[in-house]
Formats: C-alpha cells, structure tokens, sequence
C-alpha cells in the first residue's frame, strides 16, 4: 500500500504541534512552491470562492493529470464554470448530504498520437499488433504524448480489463489506456466521436461504457462481513477454539421442509463439565469422536423441549444440543413427567444417566455399600446423592464453599455434617478413613484431579471400585500408582460418551433403569441457575469459575411461542442427494476444496483432472472420503473448453443426482513480460479459464436445472494485476464477466479474486525456503482462511469479491495496556489499583481453567509463547518485561486511559445531590451576569438531565441563561425537545433569532430544537460541548455495550453500582441476572443501594435512575439522518484528551447541517472541560485561536 505524504495547506499556520496528525506538514499558502508536484488536492469550497489567487496558486502545485476532489456547496452551474475557467475536466459529480461531492482531473497536455487496438476473446491476432505497437510507442514517447488504447469489441464478456491491469505493471504499460464497451447498443467506436471523444480526454486508465451512455470503471470495494440474519435451525458455537468470547449462533441443516418424527424443538439446553472442558481447551475432540466432519462441534448433549407432536420430553444426544431443533436419540429420550416444568427436566438425562451407568453398570452400588461422591453440590453430585440415598448407602461428600456445605446440609439432612468434606484439599481422605474405622470406601465417584484424585484413590476399602468420571487426567495420561492395586481395587473410566456408538442393547439398558429410577421417584429435577441463549459466554464463564449450584441451563425459546427463526450467522452445507463438480479437483486447493465440501455434508464429489491420480497423496484423501460413505468419481482427460466433453462431465454427475454446485479450479500459467508472449500462450491460458467457463455456464443452464453454485476461482491478478500474466489475467476477467452475465440473468455465480495461497496449490509449489512470496501486492494467505472466507461468499449475492492479505507492514501494534487488560478481564479483576503487581496470577486466583485460557489468547492474540508452569508464576510485572513497558508507567498510563474515556456515571455522582430542590423545577436562571443588552440563551444538561453541570461557567457568561432541565418521562429525543420547546418561546413570542447550548446528551435534544424553531421560521446557533448523535451512539455501545434493553438496564445499574458503592456491585449483579424486567431490577438495585449513596431521596434516586434508562434507550432509537438536515450553524466544542479515537473531527455533525460547522479544542476531557471558562467565552461570541478547520 502507498504511504503518502501529505501537506495540509493553510493561510496561517496557528495549529499546535500536538493538534497535527502523524506524517502531516503543515504548509502556508505563502510558501507553496510548484516543484510539490502532488497528485490529489483535496478540500472544501475549493473552486467557487472569492479569491483567485489561492485556486491557481494550489492547481499550480498539482502535477498534471492530478485529482481534484472537493465538496462544494454552491449550484452546480457554478461549480461547471469554474472548472472551466480552471482548466479541469469533471469525472464525478455525487450529492453527499446535502453537499455536492465532486471529482476532477487537471489535464494539461490532451495526448494527440493515439493508436487503436481492437481485443478480442477469441481469436489473439491483435498480441503481435500490441507488441509491435508497445515497442515502437516506447521508443518514441519521450513527451508523454503517446497512448495505446485497446478498444474491446462489445461483447460483455470481453477480458480486457485484466489484461491492462496486469499490462500497466510491465515497462512501458503506463501509456496503455483500456475502453471496454459493454454496451451492444453503443456505436461502433471512433475517436471522433463526442461519445467517446470527451471520455478520452481524460486520460483515464480504464473507461467502461454501460446502457444509456453511462461511464465508470472497476474497483474494489469491503464487503460486508456476513451479517445475522433469523433462521429455522441455528446452534451454538465459538469461532476460535478456546475462546469463549468467540461464541455465537450458526445456521444449521434442519429446515421447514423436513418432517421426522424424532424432532425435538429444544426449549433448555443444559451447559455440563465436559462442554466446559472442550470450550476452554483443556480437553480436545480426539477423546470423543473419529470422524472429522463431528468434530466441529462437540458442545451441548442434553436438553428439553417438545416434539412435533406436541409430547413433552428430555434427553441426550452425542453433539450440538445447544440448538433450537434437533433430531433426537428415540433411545435416549424420556418422557417428561407430569409434575415437572420443561427447566426442571433439563437438569436430569445428563448427570442421572452417568451416575446410572457409573454406579450400576460399573460401579455396581447396592445397599449398605459406603459411597464417596466428590463435588455434591454439582449436577452429577446432587444425582449421585439422590441414587445413593434411594439405594441406601451411606455416604462421604465434599464440596468448594462454605455456601456449598450449607446447601448440602439443607438439601440432604440424611448426610451427617462429618460426612461432608473440602473438595479443594485433601484433608477429606483423613474425614473419610476416620469415619470409616480406616477401611475407606466401597465405592468412589470422582471428578478431581492431580493430588486430589491420588487422595481419593486412597479412600478406597479392599475391592473397591474407583470411577472416573474427569476425563482431564486421562486425557493427559497421569500417572496412578500401581501399589493401590494391591488392595484389589477396580478402576473404571467412566465415559457416558461412548454408549452413543454402542450397540442398541448396552444402551437399553441404561435406559431402562433410568426409566426404572423415575417412575420410583429416585430422580428428581436439579438445582439449576438460566441464562438466555444470548448470555452463552456469561453462562460458560459462570459456570467455568465454579460460582454455580447444580445445573446451569440455557433458555432457547420460550415454550408458548416455539418456531420463531432464530438470528444467526449464515452458513454454507452441501447436500446429500446433490452432486458437487471440481473442475481442478486433483489440485492443492481442489483437494482442499473437495475435504471442505465433505465435511459440509457432500456426499457425491465429481473431481476432473487432465493427467488423474498421479500420487499417493490424492489416493489417500479419496479413501478417506470413501471411508465416510462419500462417492468420489474422477474424471481424466476430459477438456472442459471441448463442447463435447464439458457436456460429459455435466451428464456423468446428474446422472448420479442433480448437480448442486460447479467449481471451476483448473490453470493453466504461461506466465512471460507480454513482449515475449504469444498468440498460442493466451490461447492455453484460456483453455482452463475463460473457454471452459462459458462452456459451463450455456451447458448448465439446460443440464443442472437444481444448480445452486456456479464458483470460478479467479485471481488478485486480474484485479489487481501483476507482471508478466497478461493472458492470466485475462481469461480470468472473462470468466469473471460471465458470473456478472449469469446473476444479471438471475443465475448463481461467483467469481473469486484469490491472492497468494501459501500452503497448498501452485504458489506452495514456486515457493522456495520458506521465504516472503509477494504476488500481485498481496502476502500468501492459508488455506484454512481461504476455505472460512469461502464459507462468507457462498451465503452472499455479489457475483465478484476477493480475498487477500494486501502486503503492507501496519505500524504500531498491541500495547501493554491490551496485554494486561486482556489478562484482567480473563480473571476477572477490575484493574491493577488493588493488586500488587508482582503477586502471581496463581495467588489472584487463577484457576486450571483461567490459565488454559491465558495461555491460549498470549499465543493467539499476542505471539507470546509461555509454559504452564511459566503461567503459573506469571505476574505483571513479569509481562511488562517481557514486551519491554516500564511497569512503573501502568499505573500513570491506566490513569491517562481513564481520564480519556467518559464516565456518564461518574459525572452523574458529581452533579447529582447539589441542590436537590433544583431538580423538582422545569427551567430555572443561571447564575450569569445577566447583561441585559444580550438576548437570552438556553442551555441544555447532559444524560442526567439536571442544570447543576453549568454551574461552573455561569458566572463567567454574559448573556442571561435559562437552564432547561429533561423532562423525566419522554420516550424519545424529539419528545423532550417538543417539551422544552413553549419554555423557549413562552416569553419569547416576536423573537427570531435564538441561541441554543447543549451539552453532551443535551447535545440531541439541542438537535431537534432547533430543528423544531427553523420549522417556526426562526434562525438559530447551535453550540454543542462534546456531544452530538454519533458520539452519545458511540458512549452507549462502548461503555454500556448491550444486545438488548435487558442488558442495557443491567449494565447501567452495575455501572452507577461499581462509582457510588463498589462493595455491593458482585452481589447485585448476581441479583440482576435473575430478573425478567427491568422494574424488576430496578427494585433489586434499590433495594441494595445504601440510602446515602447519591446523596438523594429513594423517590429521586428512583426517578433518576429510570430517565436516564429511558434517555440511553432512546438514544439508540434515535436517528437524526431520517430527516432533512437544519441550516443553523453549529459549534463543537471538543476536550483536548478525547473520548474515542475513531469517531470524526466534526463528531459526524456537517453531515446534519447545511450551515457552517466549527470545531473547537479545549483543555480537559468530558467531563472537566465544563470547568475550562473558555466554554463561557465561546457562549459570549468570542473568537478563539484554535478553530480546527
């Protein structure tokens, strides 16, 4: 990518050094000098202006054929003269906001010696004429005045324009120019014609002629990242492995269509160790499962819901339970008993069929057997107990917590209190062989680790039975010592997964005896905490730090409106009854391709290739496909640029099943300078691409009536060219023109501009020592990033997108700061003010799960690479060493971050409690000097809506001031601003002209006042203190960041909670999740907050901590682009340590006004610039230095 080096020109120079960007000059007009040389000049107003002078003297410093680009507020007539009178030829004209956004181009020297070229796809006698043409062109063009144009003939399809973008990169390509006409009603092409003449005088590289005389060209724009949308079938899954904040909904395969009578509409999903275990990477799929295609996600295998007929039931399945339909077990599945709720049933079929399949089927526990059961207070405990009880054991437990232990004690009165040991050390063995006389246990049902199950083993009486149910220290081999056996103990790993691939009859059986347990009343329902499917990181996290009792559950829909589609990420699975052609299948990629296809479900794969299986490689990844029951048909030396034999190919798939998707993969590289290329070598570059293609599109449309997919993988060459691929490049830019062709006719197509893939395919193959490829501006990209952005393109409607790692070195890179937060906000720490920094992580409370996670993200997110038992001593410190951050600059940089970032509730603490009599008054008078020459101004509070913020700078303003203080019940920005309005015009009857201040959330209803006293004929002046629509947006999402208006009443709460009475913030919070409302949290957090804390009365503590609800609701609803923009003039005035670094210098303002917008920077941040006295000398109309333009 190009650095550009920028010059800001100004009459004087009066800006700070610090108000300067990185890698910007300031230059005076004054000092401009012609040698500059630039190649755009962008600005505002540049051509319609009083003075001539500055218009010439900045055109002068442009090279020629530089760019223009200003926005322009005059009438276009005027804006056409004078870029006449100026010499500049318009090549775009856009109204952008009222504004009218122009571009041009200074043209000084029209070249006169042009030679026309016709291009073709079909036959290439036109390469030597070219050739000859370039070198003659090049000889001779020492002026500049010489152009080649390639002129296309109008077919749509025309490649030429890859072939310039890769011709422009060779010696003497810069004087190529391309006109590509797509237009089959356009005239034939002569220069003399003002069509075309007028296009050619401004020298553009590449000109495009669509319908209607319409001009443009090609370029690159984002594309959207796949956005939500609501689905039939969606279920749970992270992104990234390990990473929990990666969760999110995925569309799945069931749709409306399918009507089996094992479907389950799933209403509670439940969350189990083992999901926790798999979601944090502490265990991995291997242990489960051997095919690839289940290994994708492991998580959720227990649930409860309805099926289609309307029986209520439970059950487990062996993956993706965490979804709202799915095809269920008819073996694993229980009907619901009668007495229970759908939430209660959730908690059953996972623990009561392990501890079944445990105690009984392993374990054989009968009466009178003494029983150790670790962690009681879980799901598996809390049903162990139960079977244990109905069986008529006696039993040992343990639990974490003192809250732990008196559950048990309240739960299980028949456990006696010295039965009941600690879980987090071993002093239970000493508890266990005491009240056993020293003959241990019958049975012991464990799920500790390390020290703790070597403890537990110990407990065991002669011929006892140990069962196994954590699966962490068999997943990583401990060690067990051998001499326990001597005590002829038995050792059982007990892994319920396996019964799902074990015969009928083994599976039967255990689910008869659950049957059994149920109708005896020996099952009964687990505590259980709920989340809603939209908090699934809070419920894992939850669950994870070992915080919950019993069962956590996840609420997927509500049982009395079940079928509602669910919003999910959109996702691309093959078919089973569909077949999938690889032309290229044989290839690097196109084996990738074919794994990728396979395990999305594809289970007939048509694989073309020239030359066949050629190695054993591509023999062993069609057996393992084979394997998986997938029917694999390769097809050798057939062409697809042949009619005949791209026929062929069609017929031999639809004659299995209907063709679903083509993919055209196949190559052909005759990669030379184009002075060295031939006729012939663009023919064989064509074979592959372009011919095969148009081959496939017109044989397709008569042969796979059901297609779905027409994918051709193009090339970054074609779109962003590259030496030497000039026949590459175009016959990739035909097939590209054919997907246009096909989706304008309501087709499927696709066209890919890949970059270099590195690890497969033909750059793998080029690439030598591992060393930087870069191929047409772009770095090698993996495979596994090509086939997850192909999952995106296949879900979208574009017919061309592209993907590439664009090769650029970004300067800067993670600090300190996110390291270091990133780790806090994994542990759970708030900051580093209440820590010591060089305590280890492992004494702040790290547990197991906690230190896979840091682990994880240091490698993922920040290329730190640490041992497990680095981890463990890993302290702050530590880590500022190592990424070389003086420690001793956290606390000072943590501050600065602090100051910097607005806190709506920290500036609510301070105002709120001054003068509460105030808040009671509609309007009141500010403290000014009430000079009464000067008409009366009205100023506007922030969120909590109350005047004390202006305080401050009352004194300081001259004019008199009414303070309009926010209606507490107005659902809407325009409601407010409706309200306040008779207080302004009340006394106010003949006047016109108003000022109008507001400051922060004042900032929109200021808004929408004075778009109210313009619809009055009156003329207003906005002066805005920090705050503006897309600032107050920006505050919601980023400190208040919500899904919903749930979440965003629990987030203000604990917000206004952690300022004014931090102690009661973790209780609260806990409180909070279990209400549905939000008058329900209101109460909860009233009835928590000491009495003192806002140094107000409950009624007005209520009532402010209701409108601002309402206040942050409606800023999220409120969108001041759905109406004409005001004509007022608005000042900003901004604070020196700004809030957020990415919003605009205006705050998004000039896009809401046709008037004049100024921006001014003031010493403080948000909330002290209210402080800063030049607040009240802007208000008094006093011109200050340090305008930003």
């Amino acid at each position: 990518m190009i650095q550009a080096e920028v010059n800001m020109v100004t009459e004087q120079n009066e800006l700070q050094p610090k108000d300067i960007p990185e890698n910007v000059i300031v230059t005076e007009y004054k000092r401009l000098t012609p040698e500059m040389n630039a190649l755009i000049l962008a600005g505002r107003n540049i051509l319609v202006t009083q003075k001539d002078d500055p218009v010439k003297q900045l055109l002068t410093n442009l090279k020629d054929r530089a760019f223009v680009i200003t926005l322009e507020s005059s009438p276009p007539q005027e804006i056409i003269q004078s870029s006449r009178k100026y010499g500049l030829q318009i090549l775009l004209e856009k109204v952008v906001g009222g504004v009218t956004f122009w571009l041009f181009r200074k043209v000084d020297k029209i070249p006169q010696n042009i030679t026309i070229i016709t291009v073709t796809n079909e036959q290439f006698f036109w390469v030597n004429t070219l050739k000859t043409a370039l070198k003659s062109k090049t000889e001779r063009n020492t002026s500049g005045s010489s152009r080649i144009l390639l002129v296309s003939d109008r077919s749509f399809e025309n490649g030429l324009l890859g072939m310039i973008n890769c011709l422009r990169k060779e010696p003497g390509g810069e004087i190529v120019r391309g006109l590509l006409i797509q237009d089959p009603n356009a005239p034939n092409f002569q220069l003399s014609d003002p069509l075309y003449a007028d296009q050619m005088k401004l020298d553009l590289a590449v000109n495009v002629l669509r319908s209607r005389g319409t001009w443009g060209s090609y370029r690159h724009l984002p594309l959207s990242p796949p956005a939500v949308r609501p689905t039939y079938h969606a279920w749970a899954n992270q992104l990234v492995k390990s990473d929990l904040s990666s969760f999110c909904w995925v569309e799945g395969t069931i749709t409306p269509d399918q009507k089996q009578s094992d479907l389950v509409r799933v209403v509670y999903s439940s969350i189990n160790f083992k999901d926790i275990m798999l979601a944090t990477g502490k265990l991995t799929s291997d242990i489960f499962v051997k095919m690839r295609s289940a290994a994708e996600c492991l998580l959720g295998f227990e649930y409860s819901g309805i099926k289609t007929n309307g029986t209520r039931v439970m059950g487990i399945i062996a993956r993706r339970a965490i979804t709202n339909i799915l095809n269920s077990d008819p073996i694993f599945t229980w009907k619901i008993p009668d007495a229970w709720t759908l939430e209660e049933a959730a908690t059953v079929p996972c623990v009561y069929a392990t501890c079944i399949y445990a105690l009984y089927f392993r374990g054989n526990m009968k009466k009178g057997d003494k029983v150790l059961i670790h962690a009681g207070s879980g799901g598996v405990g809390q049903a162990a107990i139960n079977l244990a009880l109905w069986t008529g054991c006696e039993i040992f437990t343990t639990v974490g917590t003192k809250e732990k232990r008196l559950f048990i004690q309240q739960e299980f009165p028949q456990i006696p209190d010295d039965h009941i040991g600690n879980s987090r050390c071993t002093t239970f063995e000493q508890m266990v062989m005491d009240k056993t006389n020293g003959k241990g246990v019958d049975i012991v049902l464990n799920s500790l680790a390390d020290e703790k199950l070597q403890a537990s083993v110990r407990c065991l009486a002669e011929g006892g039975r140990f069962l196994e149910i954590g699966k962490f220290d068999m997943a990583n081999n401990s060690p067990l010592g051998m001499s326990i056996f001597l005590k002829e103990i038995s050792f059982y790993g007990v892994l319920l997964d396996k019964l799902f691939d074990a015969p009928d009859h083994k599976k039967k059986e255990v689910e008869v005896l659950m049957a059994k347990a149920l109708n005896e009343g020996a099952v009964k329902p687990i505590n259980m905490t709920i989340f809603p499917r939209d908090q699934i990181e809070a419920a894992f996290r939850y669950m994870a730090a070992g915080k919950h009792i019993g069962k956590v559950l996840l609420q997927i829909q509500d049982e009395k409106k079940l079928g509602l589609p669910i919003p999910a990420i959109p996702r691309y699975y093959c078919r089973e009854d569909r077949s999938y052609i690889i032309l290229g299948g044989l290839g690097g990629f196109g084996l990738e391709l074919a794994d990728w296809l396979v395990l999305r479900g594809a289970q007939h794969l048509i694989l073309t290739s020239r030359s066949g299986i050629k190695n054993g490689y591509q023999l062993m990844r069609i057996k393992i496909w084979q394997s998986y029951g997938v029917k694999v048909t390769i097809i050798s030396g057939k062409e697809a640029s042949d009619v005949g034999d791209c026929e062929e190919i069609l017929l031999t798939a639809s004659n299995q099943v209907p063709v679903d998707a083509i993919f055209n993969l196949a190559v052909v590289l005759k990669d030379n300078l184009f002075e060295n290329q031939t006729a012939e070598t663009f023919e064989e570059s064509f074979k592959a691409k372009a011919w095969s293609t148009k081959n496939l599109d017109k044989l397709s449309r008569r042969l796979c009536p059901k297609l779905r997919h027409f994918v051709v993988f193009s090339s970054v060459s074609c779109g962003r060219g590259n030496v030497g691929q000039t026949n590459y490049g175009m016959s990739n830019s035909v097939m590209e023109r054919v997907c246009e062709r096909r989706a304008a006719d309501g087709l499927p197509a696709l066209a890919i501009q890949w970059g270099a893939v590195g690890d497969v395919g033909l750059v793998a193959d080029m690439q030598n020592d591992d060393k930087e490829l870069v191929i047409g501006g772009t770095l090698q990209q993996r495979i596994t990033s090509c086939l997850h952005e192909l999952d995106g393109f296949l879900t979208q409607n574009s017919p061309i997108v592209g993907s590439m790692v664009v090769a650029e070195k970004r300067a800067g890179g993670s600090s300190a700061l996110n390291v270091v937060d990133t780790i806090l906000n994994i542990m759970g720490l708030k900051d580093l003010k209440s820590i010591s920094q060089h305590t280890s992580l492992a004494e702040l409370g790290m547990d197991s799960m906690m230190a896979v996670e840091i682990k994880q993200t240091l490698e993922r997110e920040f290329e730190i690479f640490l041992t497990a038992q680095d981890i463990r001593a890993l302290n702050f410190s530590k880590l500022n060493e190592m990424i070389s951050i003086d420690p001793h600059t956290i606390d000072k940089d943590s501050k600065s971050a602090e100051e910097k970032t607005p806190s709506i509730m920290k500036l609510l603490v301070k105002l709120l409690g001054a003068d509460e009599s105030m808040m009671q008054k509609k309007t009141f008078k500010l403290p000014t000097k009430q000079e009464r020459t000067k008409d009366e101004i009205f100023c506007i509070p922030g969120i909590e809506g109350f005047g004390a913020v202006f305080m401050n700078i009352a004194p300081e303003i001259e004019a008199p001031a009414i303070c309009l203080q926010l209606d507490p019940i107005s659902d809407s920005i325009k409601d407010l601003a409706t309200k306040l309005l008779p207080h302004v015009l009340e006394k106010n009857k003949n006047r016109k002209d108003f000022l109008i201040v507001g400051y922060s959330f004042g900032s929109l209803v200021a808004l929408e006042m004075v778009r109210q006293l313009e619809a009055l004929s009156c003329n207003c002046q906005l002066i805005l203190i920090d705050g503006s629509p897309d600032f107050l947006k920006t505050i919601k999402n980023q400190q208040l960041k919500a899904e919903n208006d749930e979440d965003l009443g629990t987030n203000l709460l604990i917000n206004i909670t952690n300022v004014v009475a931090p102690g009661v913030s973790d209780n609260l919070y806990s409180e909070l999740q279990k209400c549905r409302t939000w008058e329900d949290k209101l109460e909860a957090y009233m009835e928590r907050m000491p009495s003192d804390a806002l140094k107000l009365s409950a009624e007005n503590q209520r009532n402010v901590t209701m409108a601002m609800y309402q206040r942050l609701k409606s800023v999220g609803y409120y969108d001041p682009y759905s109406f004409p923009p005001i004509k007022s003039s608005i000042t900003l005035l901004k604070p020196t340590l700004e809030s957020f670094k990415y919003l605009s210098p205006d705050y998004g303002l000039t896009k809401l006004t046709t008037g004049k917008v100024t921006v001014h920077k003031l010493e403080g941040n948000h909330t002290t610039i209210m402080d800063n006295p030049k607040v009240a000398a802007v208000i008094n109309g006093e011109l200050l230095q340090n305008a930003m333009p």
